[in-house]
Order: C-alpha cells, then sequence, then structure tokens
C-alpha cells in the first residue's frame, strides 16, 4: 500500500467541496548524444515553465525540479495490474516545441528512464498543495515523430515501460552461453577436454 503526505490526502479528501485540479509530470533522463553524460528534462501538463517539489521515484526525498509547460502533453492511463505483466504508458507531446526537439533529436532517449508524478493545485491559488507524488517508474521503449500534415501539428509519441517488470523480464545471454561462460569464467568447462578427449572407457567396465 503506497503512502503519500498529509497535505495531499487532505486535498483529495476535500475535492467533492473545494474542487481539484489535477496535473501530471513527467522526468526524463536521457543522455547526450556527444558526450553520453545524463541530461534531465521535466514537462508536465500545465502551460507554464515551473519550479515543482516532487518525491524522487529513487530516493524518496523531497526535490525541486524545472519543468517545461505548454506542450500539449497528454499522459495516458497509468495501469494497476497485480501480476507481472509488463506495463505500458504513452506518453504525447507537441513535436514543434523547442525543448521537445531537443529532447527527441538533441538527446538520446533510447532506454531513458522517466518518472511520473501526480501534483495537486489549490483551487484558488493554484499552488500546489504538497510535493507532488510518484506514479509511475519506467523506460523508454521507442519515441517515434510523426510526420504532419501540410496545416496541422505533428506529435512525440514516448511508448514507457514499467522498469521493475522489464527488470524482471529481461535476458542475459551472458550468464548462459558457453562464449559468456568462458569470459566470466576462464573457459573452465574446456579446460581439461584433451585430457578427458584421451581417455578409454572399455563398455561394461568401470573406470579405475
Amino acid at each position: 500500500m503506497k503512502n503519500i503526505s498529509t497535505g495531499f490526502l487532505a486535498a483529495l479528501v476535500a475535492a467533492r467541496e473545494d474542487g481539484i485540479v489535477p496535473r501530471r509530470l513527467v522526468y526524463i533522463t536521457a543522455k547526450d548524444r556527444e558526450t553520453g553524460d545524463p541530461v534531465e528534462v521535466g514537462i508536465w501538463t500545465g502551460d507554464d515553465d515551473v519550479n515543482i517539489p516532487v518525491l524522487s521515484g529513487l530516493t524518496g526525498t523531497e526535490e525541486t525540479r524545472t519543468y517545461y509547460g505548454g506542450l500539449n502533453l497528454s499522459v495516458g492511463e497509468i495501469p494497476r495490474v497485480s501480476d507481472l505483466t509488463t506495463q505500458t504508458v504513452t506518453i504525447e507531446m507537441s513535436q514543434i516545441a523547442e525543448i521537445t526537439q531537443l529532447l527527441v533529436r538533441g538527446y538520446d532517449v533510447r532506454l531513458a528512464k522517466v518518472e511520473i508524478h501526480d501534483l495537486l493545485l489549490d483551487p484558488r491559488s493554484r499552488m500546489p498543495v504538497a510535493p507532488a507524488e510518484i506514479a509511475f517508474l519506467g523506460e523508454v521503449d521507442g519515441a517515434p515523430i510523426d510526420t504532419p500534415a501540410a496545416g496541422s501539428d505533428g506529435k512525440i509519441t514516448l511508448n514507457v515501460v514499467s522498469d521493475a517488470i522489464s527488470m524482471l523480464s529481461r535476458t542475459n545471454p551472458a550468464k548462459s552461453s558457453y562464449q559468456g561462460q568462458k569470459r566470466r569464467s576462464d573457459d573452465r568447462w574446456g579446460r581439461y577436454k584433451g585430457t578427458v578427449g584421451n581417455w578409454e572407457l572399455p563398455w561394461g567396465q568401470k573406470a579405475t
């Protein structure tokens, strides 16, 4: 069971009387194509660029991060399952914004780590009621860019798969292949093949 902050819970409880203003935050850790260094980009479903406190999905501590808005950002439904099926969340954004162009063309988002947070704003002040709560941890499985028809806007779609489940289902052939064992164990399987090849075992008799 997930624990949420008292401020976040209070806003949910009072939503029927006071209203609620939900927002989604997406934080992507990609790689610089030239240096390979990690680069972090935050985007959200609001209209302006803001600094917002969030609870880190990795450490659980509060951090203040920068998020870019006005991107026509759409975050698909986050599946809640109790089995080990791979969960996928679809993230769509406009491709004409400078920050999204930089994200998918200037940076390498293949297997980029993604944190999705839920944020609640006070209906009157439009300020966060509490640090944003983590809703999903995953990694990018693909980043297609749709080429728009004349007079229309294209979009960028990121398919994000659950980080934990994808790690459980990922295979590692280096742990089972013969070539992998040779590199890991100094070819212990074939170390005595010359000696074994000279053994003569007559049928029906025990080796001495």
